[in-house]
């Protein structure tokens, strides 16, 4: 089905705002025949905010050329459709054809980008992103991508553990000591740990300095990461420095003595939302 313009307005561009129910969404997709591929991902993310009452009426909304085809808004429409509920939009009618060479083709705003300038979470950094979403991966090594309202649920929910690993783990001199894969290691065993003894592990991971002989082992791990660092970051690789610096800080935290490097096989720090999923 193509949508029907305001015939009095003849090809002249205009918007309404309005409610788009499933129903109108299938019928309007009818006519989608000018538009790029489908990504399933961008359906289930916008989806998931229309559920979770994120959904805003901005300038961007769902828009139909003069003979009535859908030509931008394809996935907010499959989003209406997946969650099954009604939302208010913005609709344009009559645009030109020639139009769609320049939709979509901007900078596209990052997550960081849009909590900085809407003050969601208050101060964040790049760091603290990539912190919280290697800890949210854990042992995966590979990032699930968020919307930014997901990313600020998460980055409020965990805000004290990515700033500790942050401050104790931040930028460094030395290449490969202080990625987001290892704070992600930290800010997982901030909720179990004391905090005293992983600040420790923290300042002789990042300066190489230990303070005596059970620091050794850390120094074993530090040496591995400056090794591997030119390695790549491919996600086996990825994989096996985090799973040595969980065991590794494991280790340490229970005072256990070590002599060589291991790799842990499960993940040794759960979140608190995954210890009441586990139960």
């Amino acid at each position: 089905m193509i949508a029907t313009a305001d015939p009095e307005r003849g090809n002249t561009p205009y918007n309404v705002i309005m409610e788009v129910g499933p129903d109108l969404a299938l019928e309007w997709l009818e006519g989608n025949t000018h538009n790029r591929p489908l990504k399933e991902a961008h359906v289930k993310r916008l989806s998931g905010e229309i559920t979770a009452g994120r959904w805003r009426v901005t300038h961007q909304g769902i828009a139909f050329d003069t003979d009535g085809l859908l030509v931008d808004g394809q996935h907010r429409l499959w989003a209406i459709v997946e969650s099954g509920q009604a939302v208010t939009a913005r609709v344009f009618f009559n645009e030109p054809l020639d139009n769609i060479c320049v939709v979509d083709s901007g900078e596209r705003r990052s997550n960081l980008d849009i909590l900085t300038v809407t003050d969601q979470v208050g101060e964040v950094t790049a760091e603290d992103l990539a912190t919280l979403r290697a800890m949210l991966a854990g042992r995966s090594s590979h990032p699930v991508r968020m919307t930014p309202g997901e990313e600020a649920e998460h980055y409020q929910r965990h805000r004290e553990a990515v700033e500790f690993a942050v401050k104790h783990l931040g930028v460094s001199g030395t290449s490969g000591v202080a990625t987001a894969a290892i704070r992600a290691v930290v800010a997982r065993a901030y909720y179990s740990a004391d905090h005293a003894k992983l600040a420790h592990f923290c300042d002789v991971v990042k300066s190489g300095m230990p303070s005596g002989e059970p620091d050794a082992p850390i120094i074993l791990l530090r040496d591995f990461l400056i090794r591997t660092r030119k390695a790549g970051r491919s996600e086996s690789v990825c994989r096996l420095r985090y799973a040595k610096t969980e065991w590794l800080l494991s280790s340490f935290l229970s005072g256990k003595s070590v002599g060589r490097l291991c790799s842990s096989q499960y993940e040794l720090f759960l979140l608190p939302e995954e210890i009441e999923a586990a139960a």
